[in-house]
């Protein structure tokens, strides 16, 4: 007898579908609901704990001034008849940083820096100092009261916008202007604490988010834009959603004589481990429900084994022989039409094999010389790079020797650095772009012999910004990295955004110190080139000009301990024993003046 494989199949699963389904269906409608009453149940508790544990913390902080601030007061006072006496007699750019020198040499522990700011009566900003001189408004406006004696100060704690620094805004009436002092608190008195909050992970809390804004997050150093946050957030909000809860809350950080200052805290409630549960239930059911289709369809099945076994014969024959045998008679029809349509397929199937062996050399060929534009295609890349930052400083062959030292010299540090291969060749590729906005700083200034103004200081500082005018396009993003942020200082007193820590991007840090170290032993109309072992002290203990703070502690243990291989490599590239000399042109042939900036 003899009947179609569907026919057989269909006797079998037609009753194993249908109690599959049923249960199925009911364990998931099970767990659906379970999961539901316990989200809600569990996550507002566990939402309560860490709001009111982050209550303390925000306490703590703002606790931190209140008691601070006398000593402010005292502060601020010291020499506030001499910032007065000063702003009198001298233009008033000038007079604030005078003022802020003076305020520098007594700040109180609790404060790592200090920014004055003067202001009109809305908050825009006239004349700033430090960070502040890249913003134009504050984000309050400021305000006395009446009340107020000649020893005590109008405050507002606060963060400085766009940033993850506190600070302390004392407010001071003068003329029909403000002179705001900015005082930074130190880190250490608030960071780690916010830091340490965040990774507390415990239970069903997937992740603790610290925010000082809707971008700006405190317990990582990256920005993360939060839209819940930017639409406003003025109390407790959760939203649920299937098996995760979010919940957000605003904390006063400072409240008082109509200033008001919020630190925003988001927890985030994940409960997809539920789900290895449900898993584990269906995947018992499924290993069920297989065994018992085994079982009940054996008897069934056996007509299908006897033609699959002679199937199967025929398979193996034609893996040894390349023929298939003669035609035997089968149970099943449709295993009878694949057995001819086998034979037929394995006709054509020879032929095919022959085309697609011809194909496959075609497109090795093919991948080959792509294989070999793509390389030509770097190598160029590389040149195009290195010309264009002798374009950037100059044409002499000093400036190509330095072009190539801060090449290789990264490279080098990258490699003991233990970089990705792929980020140890963007540095050895556009390293030597770092300089390349000086294309657009006017050319008096860049060849001016002596020291530059304090405006021209501004403009010739403004080469890192000017950078994305040539690299901002596809490809070149590592390379404006590095043009961007090369004079960044690992304490933030570096230009132009000055960013902190790891804000900085390593291979930015590389090149940084690398350029300071080829500037210090580099020969200039206006200074002779310092020795090796002069230069690395300079770096390692700093000189009041540079300093060891401007580079984090592990790039400097690894400058330190291959100082001598440093050293080398230097002296060979400065010998030209290692670098191309730069084609010049005698007509345009000039002298570079400028230091290392």
């Amino acid at each position: 007898m003899s009947f179609s494989v569907p026919e057989l199949k269909t006797k079998i699963l037609k009753r194993n579908l249908t109690m599959m389904l049923i249960i199925a269906g009911l364990i998931t409608i099970g767990f659906l609901i379970w999961i539901t009453f316990y989200t809600s149940s569990t996550s507002k508790k566990e939402v309560d704990v860490l709001s009111k544990s982050f209550q303390t913390l925000t306490t703590y902080v703002s606790n931190m001034f209140s008691k601070n601030e006398s000593t402010i007061d005292t502060y601020i006072n010291s020499n506030i008849v001499v910032a007065n006496s000063i702003l009198s007699t001298a233009d008033p750019q000038t007079a604030l940083e005078e003022i802020e020198n003076i305020y520098l040499n007594t700040i109180p522990e609790i404060f790592t820096d200090v920014d004055l700011l003067i202001t009109d009566l809305s908050g825009n900003i006239k004349y700033a100092t430090g960070a502040y001189i890249n913003y134009d408004k504050l984000h309050f406006a400021p305000r006395v009261q009446g009340s107020l004696t000649d020893t005590y100060y109008e405050k507002f704690l606060s963060f400085v916008p766009d940033t993850r620094r506190l600070a302390t805004y004392v407010m001071e009436e003068y003329n029909d202007e403000f002179l705001i002092f900015v005082l930074y608190v130190d880190p250490k008195i608030y960071l780690d604490a916010f830091i340490s909050f965040a990774q507390n992970k415990v239970g069903n809390v997937k992740e603790i988010s610290i925010y000082t804004d809707a971008k700006n997050r405190l317990d990582i150093s990256q920005k993360v834009y939060d839209e819940e946050i930017a639409n406003g957030i003025t109390g407790p909000k959760i939203i649920d959603k299937f098996i995760s809860v979010t919940a957000y809350n605003r904390y006063p950080l400072y409240k008082q004589s109509g200033f008001s200052s919020y630190i925003y805290l988001k927890v985030t409630l994940n409960y997809g481990s539920y789900f290895y549960i449900l898993l584990s239930i269906i995947s018992l059911f499924i290993v069920t429900m297989a065994i018992f289709t085994y079982r009940s369809s054996d008897f069934a099945m056996n007509f299908f084994t006897v033609d699959v076994n002679r199937l199967n014969t025929a398979v193996k024959e034609i893996g040894h022989t390349g023929i298939l045998p003669p035609q035997e008679e089968f149970e099943l029809r449709e295993m009878q039409e694949f057995y001819e349509t086998l034979a037929a397929i394995l006709q054509e199937l020879s032929a095919t094999m022959e085309e697609l062996r011809a194909s496959n050399e075609e497109l090795e060929k093919v991948y080959n010389e792509v294989s070999k534009k793509s390389e030509e295609f770097r190598t160029l890349l590389i040149n195009i790079s290195e010309r264009l930052s002798i374009i950037a400083e100059g044409y002499d062959e000093s400036t190509g020797h330095h072009i190539y030292r801060v090449k290789e010299l990264s490279s080098f540090l990258a490699r003991k650095l233990n970089l990705e291969d792929e980020d140890t060749e963007s540095i050895t590729m556009f390293s030597s772009l770092h300089d390349i906005g000086k294309i657009f700083v006017p050319k008096e200034i860049l060849l001016k012999p002596g020291k530059l103004t304090s405006e021209e200081w501004e403009i010739m500082k403004q080469h890192t910004t000017f950078a994305k005018r040539i690299l901002d396009i596809p490809g070149f993003e590592k390379a404006l990295t590095i043009a961007l942020y090369h004079h960044e200082n690992y304490d933030g007193t570096g230009y132009p955004y000055g960013l902190i820590g790891k804000e900085i991007p390593i291979n930015a840090q590389i090149v940084k110190i690398v350029d300071v170290y080829d500037a210090l032993r580099s020969d200039r109309p206006y200074k002779r080139g310092l020795t090796h072992e002069e230069s690395l002290s300079i770096i390692l203990n700093g000189d009041g000009r540079t300093s060891p703070k401007h580079f984090s502690r592990h790039l400097l243990e690894i400058f330190e301990e291959y100082n001598e291989e440093i050293r080398k490599l230097w002296e060979e590239i400065d010998r030209g024993n290692l670098v191309q000399k730069p084609l010049k042109d005698n007509k345009n042939d000039k002298k570079d003046g400028r230091k290392e900036d």
